[in-house]
């Protein structure tokens, strides 16, 4: 049996879409994959995540086009796959390109590429499909994994700017038949910045209130929105990058004792309009006090064990893969590897804005203190779409 092995690679370091496309089967996967990330990472601890779960669903969902059997059966119910092809074609489509973005405040790209061993033959309509999600297709020697691996990182490496530059070792190589790779970097200014001055070193709780180490704070006085989603048992902050604020960093306060699984739980089984909505119904208030956590993270997941809680397996078992239309020679996925860099700053647009902000007194009013363990997700709030989410819960000084 011969080996498919995908490897998602991305990083958030600190175009328009079809109309009428609904990206709720996407933000539906995302909630429920990082719910089952932090379910397999507790095992090892208590871990701060970032995962780009679009990323993941972009990479399945052109494998599932090549998919049948329990294979496509599995693949469809995980990625909320409509049952029209021509809506999952729009939504792939859809996908990727709200995933290009540049201007002076965001930057957002996304890069994909497969790499296929030159004696494996691949289905024309599967390179086909490849090529329409704007996948580049190269032929390599797959006997040679040092120069394969430093083929990959080298594309990893450009498309995120460098952020990332040894994603693959060449004994993840071994017995290579065809690697899938999805790169994304994102990089962009909050539409008010915090005040770097008043950043200054504060204790980090748990959902009991017990102290659980430290975090350097920023403070931040802005027109944000702060809304209470009973249904999430959370209080829910929003905070916009950019002049146009079309991406937005959203942080899920848990109420006192509800425990960041339960809040997790609540994301991933209740509508994304149990927050949005409520979000976009808010009215902007003149004035915000937040105090968030600088944080860094930089991790690297095996992602096949929370893919199989989620109801994935065929796909993984070297003898029930099911993969006929990607090639005739027998395939099946050994290894789902995403690695991410993220790290949230006190940078703003421009240094005037920050002087300005940071000469403002603080005032009584609406606050927020995000001094205990939280979920956050980086959302498109113009087509509402998750792009990226995580956890923060292992407190560090940054």
């Amino acid at each position: 049996m011969l080996k498919a092995v995908v490897i998602i690679t991305l990083v958030n370091s600190v175009l328009t879409a079809p109309s009428g496309v609904n990206f709720s089967p996407i933000n539906e996967f995302s909630f429920n994959l990082l719910q089952n990330v932090f379910a397999y990472q507790e095992n090892f601890g208590p871990q701060n995540l970032a995962v780009s779960p679009v990323s993941v669903w972009n990479i399945f969902s052109l494998l599932s086009g090549g998919a049948s059997g329990a294979t496509f059966a599995e693949l469809s119910q995980l990625l909320r796959l409509p049952k029209d092809v021509r809506v999952t074609q729009d939504l792939h489509l859809a996908s990727n390109s709200v995933l290009k973005v540049k201007n002076k405040d965001v930057i957002l790209n996304k890069q994909a590429a497969m790499f296929v061993e030159r004696e494996l033959q691949i289905h024309p309509e599967f390179c086909e499909s490849a090529s329409k999600y704007n996948t580049e297709i190269y032929t390599v020697d797959a006997s040679n994994t040092t120069k394969l691996a430093n083929d990959i990182n080298y594309f990893i490496c450009m498309a995120t700017e460098g952020a990332i530059k040894d994603a693959v070792k060449p004994d993840l190589l071994e017995n290579l038949r065809l690697l899938l790779v999805d790169a994304m970097y994102f990089k962009a200014n909050w539409t008010t910045p915090f005040d770097s001055r008043q950043t200054k070193r504060e204790t980090f709780y748990d959902q009991q209130g017990r102290s659980i180490g430290d975090v350097n704070m920023m403070y931040q006085k802005a027109p944000n929105k702060i809304v209470y989603a009973a249904e999430l048992e959370a209080d829910v902050l929003e905070l916009t990058y950019g002049e146009d604020k079309e991406f937005a960093m959203v942080i899920f306060l848990p109420d006192y004792g509800v425990p960041l699984k339960r809040v997790l739980n609540n994301l991933s089984t209740k509508p994304t309009d149990a927050w949005t909505k409520l979000l976009q119904n808010e009215e902007q208030m003149s004035s915000v006090e937040c105090q968030v956590p600088r944080f860094k993270i930089s991790s690297q997941l095996d992602l096949i064990q929370p893919l199989k809680y989620m109801g994935l397996y065929s796909i993984f078992d070297e003898m029930k893969a099911e993969l006929p239309g990607i090639s005739d020679s027998p395939l099946y996925v050994s290894k789902t590897i995403q690695k991410t860099e993220l790290e949230v700053t006190e940078e703003g647009t421009v240094a005037a804005v920050a002087t300005v902000v940071g000469l403002e007194n603080r005032i009584l009013g609406p606050s927020i203190n995000v001094n205990k363990p939280f979920v956050y997700a980086i959302v498109n709030r113009r087509h509402n779409i998750v792009l990226f989410t995580g956890v923060y819960t292992n407190p560090s000084v940054v």
